[in-house]
């Protein structure tokens, strides 16, 4: 993990030091202590020992009896309250929960920060072998049938921007060629769909829709992901119609 740098001339440095924290704890919890973050952050002890001491009184972090550092209750409450305050997630999650109930698949809803998509809400299927994600879990813009829905909103410059670099090879299917997948984003943005077969993960098909306001903006995207063996073409197909009377309703 690197610090990253303030995109702004203005910047309070020990704010980035302190969310760089935030994120290595994060991503080995229980795992690290003073000395490990200082080691990986190239941070100073004294300084982490200021900013971790004063997530633990804020409840930001924990630390257990090795010494080793959590995530804290407070992070959990503030989130909560960032996702229970969005409307689309509030006001979609009895559709999500409809998706599921007749389709027995996991059904996800996220929206696009103009980095990456994130999922704000989720019915998981009750299958022992399913896909699923956390809330919260961030995807790469160009990823499946759900960065197809998104990337159908952008202009044609800012989608030939997007797609400056290599395009990623998820699987043996992903679309790699720049030429047919802006052929194949102009497609979803004619349809008002997209489809994924095995493109983003090996084996998992997947069908998504855009979540448009009144002046016809893309605000978010419903899809649903299944194994290929469950989720077949039939069953995609058939989801696609219910998927899109939820998506006309908000």
């Amino acid at each position: 993990m690197t610090i990253k740098k303030p995109l702004t001339n203005y910047s309070a440095p020990i704010l980035y030091k302190a969310f760089a924290v935030l994120d290595e704890i994060g991503a080995d919890q229980q795992k690290l202590g003073i000395s490990d973050l200082a080691r990986k952050l190239n941070i100073s002890k004294g300084t982490l020992h200021g900013i971790t001491q004063a997530f633990l009184d804020l409840g930001v972090v924990t630390q257990g009896s090795n010494k080793k550092f959590s995530l804290g209750p407070t992070l959990i409450e503030l989130g909560n309250k960032a996702l229970s305050g969005d409307d689309l997630r509030v006001s979609l999650r009895p559709f999500l929960e409809e998706m599921y109930d007749e389709f027995k698949e996991t059904v996800f809803l996220g929206t696009f920060d103009g980095e990456k998509i994130t999922i704000i809400e989720k019915v998981d299927s009750s299958s022992g072998l399913k896909i699923s994600a956390p809330v919260g879990t961030r995807i790469p813009l160009i990823a499946g049938a759900v960065g197809k829905v998104f990337l159908s909103a952008f202009s044609d410059r800012d989608l030939q921007g997007v797609l400056k670099d290599s395009l990623p090879k998820f699987t043996e299917k992903s679309i790699t060629d720049k030429s047919e997948f802006i052929a194949e984003i102009k497609k979803v943005k004619e349809l008002g769909y997209a489809t994924d077969f095995g493109e983003y993960l090996q084996g998992v098909n997947a069908v998504c829709v855009p979540i448009t306001d009144m002046y016809g903006q893309t605000k978010g995207a419903i899809w649903m992901v299944g194994f290929s063996n469950t989720l077949n073409k039939d069953k995609i197909y058939r989801a696609l119609i219910a998927l899109s009377r939820i998506s006309r309703k908000k």
